[in-house]
């Protein structure tokens, strides 16, 4: 029930294989899980998609500094999540949108989720509890 730290600091890790989280339908964490892998350049789409009652993304991706992107929908169906606190902190290359969680998970923590996401296309837009 919890990946927390699992990746965390697997510098050489590039991708993550589709299909990873499948069948882990019971997890409630994914704090810090890919943090620090600095080598990360890409999520792949629905990674999160039967992980229903997962409650902490917190530090999730946190310092994943080749990370351009976040899939659209990636946390849509994570609807028991109470945190993404500095979530995607530190990924100072993510030049697409990022998802607007402050909105479709309204009632989550989001402290510092995008701090250092400077360059996304909504910077402007996300607010400032979420930065």
């Amino acid at each position: 029930t919890d990946f927390s730290g699992c990746f965390w600091g697997c510098t050489s890790l590039t991708s993550i294989p589709s299909g990873l989280f499948d069948n882990c339908t019971a997890v409630e964490s994914f704090a810090s899980c890919f943090s620090g892998c600095t080598s990360l350049t890409s999520i792949p789409s629905g990674l999160f998609d039967n992980c229903s009652v997962v409650e902490d993304f917190s530090f999730c991706f946190s310092r994943c500094t080749f990370l351009t992107s976040i899939p659209s929908g990636l946390f849509d169906n994570c609807m028991a999540v109470t945190g993404f606190n500095s979530c995607f902190w530190g990924c100072t290359a993510i030049v697409s949108a990022v998802p607007e969680l402050w909105v479709s998970h309204s009632s989550a923590s989001g402290s510092g989720c995008y701090n250092g996401c400077t360059q996304a296309a909504n910077f402007a837009d996300i607010p400032s509890n979420w930065r």
